[in-house]
């Protein structure tokens, strides 16, 4: 059911974007006359929205959102089945979460949180009962703490 939603979200919000977007461009990566990848452009002529269809069998599969004050989500549909798995939040050129589904059944099975380009905290569902469990969280300690225990605890 949820993929049911996810998919119809998606193929509203695609639908919305075609819609209101100021300018489209579109190419055909391999080549083959079927348009595979787009790129939604505003009023300002600055990308709002890529999409592409990596493996070219007609479907999307890979999706990158362009937000206001340098923010981009970027969604991958790993196993090319028409819902996002994979997750990664971006602000300013550095990624600042990360989420995955690797069983593919519509949960994050993983969640990684970034400050400066470095993890600061992991969660994963290691025993798969839909809750994540923190493996570590070093989010509330400043950055050079962060780069004095990365020191401590590598190996000479």
């Amino acid at each position: 059911m949820r993929k049911l939603i996810f998919f119809t979200m998606a193929s509203l919000i695609t639908c919305v974007s075609l819609c209101a977007a100021a300018k489209i461009t579109e190419e055909d990566k391999n080549k083959d006359k079927k348009t595979d990848f787009w790129i939604y452009y505003d009023d300002n002529d600055k990308p709002e929205k890529m999409e592409s269809d990596r493996n070219y069998d007609s479907k999307i599969d890979l999706w990158i959102f362009y937000e206001p004050k340098g923010k981009r989500r970027t969604l991958i549909d790993l196993n090319y089945d028409g819902t996002p798995d994979m997750f990664s939040y971006f602000e300013y050129g550095q990624r600042v979460k990360f989420e995955i589904d690797s069983d593919y059944n519509g949960t994050i099975d993983q969640r990684s949180l970034y400050q400066n380009g470095r993890t600061v905290k992991m969660e994963r569902d290691s025993n798969n009962d839909g809750v994540l469990e923190t493996l570590f969280d070093i989010s509330n300690r400043q950055t050079n703490v962060i780069q004095k225990q990365v020191e401590t605890t590598l190996p000479e």
